[in-house]
C-alpha cells in the first residue's frame, strides 16, 4: 500500500470503505454511515464531520447474569491492561472499545489500515481479560 498521505478532506465512509477493500479486508457501509470491518470480531469506522478524526469503535453485549460491578471491574481491567484502547459501559450494559486516528495535517494511508488492524487485535486481547464471563 502506497504511502500516500490522507488529509481531513478526503476523509468519508466511502473513502475509508475503498482503503479497506484495497487492503483486501472485508468491509460494508451500516445504516448509520459507518464503515464495518469483518474480521475475527467487528469494528466501526466513523470519520469526524470535519475529517480531523476517525473514532474506530467495537461494542460487544453481556452476558444477562452480569452484576453492575463485574462489568465495571472488566473494563476496568481491559483499561489497565490493554493501554491503546478505551473499554466502558454503555448506558444498555453493553460493553464499549473505542480508538481515535488523528488525521489533522495528514496520515499516511498505511497508518490507517495499520491502526485499524492494531484495533482489531486489541479487541482480541480485551475478550481474554474477560474472567468472569460478563462478555456474551
Amino acid at each position: 500500500m502506497p504511502d500516500e498521505l490522507i488529509r481531513p478532506e478526503e476523509v468519508s465512509s466511502t473513502s475509508l470503505k475503498q482503503l479497506f477493500d484495497d487492503a483486501y479486508m472485508e468491509t460494508s457501509i451500516d445504516s448509520d454511515g459507518d464503515v464495518r470491518i469483518k474480521d475475527k470480531y467487528s469494528c466501526f469506522l466513523r470519520p469526524d464531520p470535519d475529517g480531523k478524526m476517525i473514532a474506530i469503535y467495537a461494542i460487544f453485549g453481556v452476558n444477562a447474569s452480569a452484576q453492575p460491578a463485574a462489568k465495571l471491574e472488566y473494563v476496568n481491567r481491559v483499561n489497565d491492561q490493554v493501554k491503546l484502547i478505551r473499554a466502558s459501559v454503555m448506558g444498555d450494559g453493553r460493553f464499549f472499545l473505542d480508538y481515535y486516528i488523528p488525521v489533522d495535517g495528514g496520515i499516511t494511508k498505511r497508518a490507517v489500515v495499520l491502526a485499524a488492524r492494531r484495533f482489531l487485535s486489541c479487541i482480541e486481547a480485551a475478550i481474554s481479560q474477560d474472567t468472569g464471563n460478563v462478555v456474551a
